[in-house]
């Protein structure tokens, strides 16, 4: 297993230019670091990717819904291109080549780097964006959405969310040499 890059203090530039809320979902989910990855889990046992996601921001009051592709709805578009990306938005990919369309959910915390439960990373880890393993994750990006933006939600908590089967393992490269 390997060992994941180090975690944003709180007065890192992720958290200086992120909302109050932002900085409490990133802190939120760096608490989480370590806890495996598990097939459709929602808990600090086990999380999938959606499943982290959910529960990490469910924590500051934010209801997300369930599956990436759910989640893909949720707030404002966002570009796809991480020059785009404000810390703590939802960054989808079409990760696994299972199926086609969004499966697969990170929370990007900045300075290049991304949180996020992931099979092929054996659970809540950073990858570098700037690794072969990180390049892989931004080539297959599809999508990014802005749940909070100056410490509202952006997401309707009145939406109804239809059942959808859950996110299946990505396809990412494993971790090499202990760098993500």
């Amino acid at each position: 297993s390997s060992t994941p890059t180090s975690k944003p203090t709180s007065g890192s530039s992720a958290s200086r230019g992120a909302s109050a809320t932002t900085a409490r979902v990133l802190t939120t989910a760096d608490h989480y670091l370590g806890v495996p990855y598990v097939f459709g889990g929602t808990t600090p046992d086990g999380f999938d990717c959606s499943g982290f996601v959910q529960f990490v921001y469910r924590k500051q009051g934010v209801a997300l819904p369930r599956t990436a592709a759910q989640q893909s709805g949720a707030g404002e578009r966002v570009r796809v291109s991480v020059k785009e990306l404000r810390p703590g938005d939802l960054m989808l990919f079409d990760a696994s080549g299972k199926r086609p369309g969004i499966d697969h959910v990170a929370i990007y915390a900045g300075n290049g780097r991304m949180i996020h439960s992931s099979s092929s990373g054996g659970g809540v880890a950073y990858d570098d964006l700037s690794t072969k393993r990180g390049r892989w994750f931004v080539d297959h990006m599809v999508a990014a959405r802005r749940v909070v933006s100056n410490g509202q939600s952006l997401v309707d908590a009145l939406q109804a969310w239809a059942d959808a089967p859950l996110d299946p393992p990505d396809d990412a490269p494993r971790p090499s040499n202990g760098k993500r």
